[in-house]
């Protein structure tokens, strides 16, 4: 498993296939929709993440090893929200 807490919307690499995407915002004043990207297209289906709420929520699942993928915050984005992701879970 991979775990990065900084600049969380990164691109990243998938290494295992089958793998999932994780997140947990860790602070947020505001409540947050983020949703996967693969590459220049939108893959996954936003995710809420209630300010305040500090579950770690599945964003995709069943990943290829070489799928690139970043998040994207859906609206506008605050930018003082943080979270710790994981993937190749």
């Amino acid at each position: 498993m991979r775990t990065a807490s900084a600049d969380l919307l990164a691109a990243r690499t998938v290494t295992v296939d089958g793998s999932e995407v994780w997140l947990r915002v860790t602070a947020s004043p505001v409540d947050l929709e983020i949703r996967w990207r693969g590459g220049d297209r939108l893959a996954g289906s936003p995710v809420l993440f209630p300010a305040g709420d500090r579950s770690r929520r599945l964003l995709g699942a069943g990943l290829r090893a070489g799928t690139t993928f970043c998040l994207d915050v859906v609206g506008e984005q605050d930018p003082d929200w943080a979270g710790v992701v994981d993937w190749n879970v």
